[in-house]
């Protein structure tokens, strides 16, 4: 069986547009790991921030 190449496919490949779409999506994607790495460490001191300002029931409160 003879494989077809697609010519969306060959065109990407033969102009080297293939290398330069795989490029963007990687930075892209990296871009957005690094937003949601620093999204996650806000929430983890406002939550602390919020934990100190406003504490909860201690222990010795539960008896």
């Amino acid at each position: 069986m003879i494989l077809q190449v697609n010519p969306l496919e060959g065109f990407f490949f033969g102009s080297g547009k293939a290398m330069v779409a795989a490029g963007v999506i990687i930075i892209i994607i990296l871009g957005l790991a690094i937003w949601m790495f620093r999204m996650e460490s806000r929430m983890n001191r406002l939550n602390q921030r919020l934990d100190m300002e406003n504490p909860g029931p201690s222990d010795s409160d539960k008896s």
